[in-house]
């Protein structure tokens, strides 16, 4: 696919890559997570959450011309993700 074949606007694409800012963060809710506390499961699925997020935006940006239902569907799931994990580092 050419650039001239590329159809979506800007402000998609500017979605879809801020969608990856709070992985930046990552590292850190992570290391203040409940101070070490998390039982097995839970550090599990704090780890792989990161590879989870960009699979989703990869997928994302995939679909975002032909199907932008299921990007915002994908991005939508992803940010609520987003608030779950945080929460549960709160915690």
């Amino acid at each position: 696919m050419s650039m001239k074949d590329d159809h979506s606007p800007r402000w998609k694409k500017l979605l879809i890559g801020l969608s990856l800012l709070p992985l930046l963060w990552w590292p850190v809710s992570l290391m203040h997570a409940r101070g070490g506390a998390l039982d097995e499961t839970e550090r599990l699925l704090m780890m792989i959450f990161p590879f989870y997020a960009l699979i989703t935006v990869g997928l994302a940006w995939y679909c975002r011309d032909e199907r932008p239902e299921v990007m915002w569907v994908l991005l939508v799931v992803l940010w609520l993700s987003y608030a779950a994990t945080y929460a549960l580092a709160a915690i």
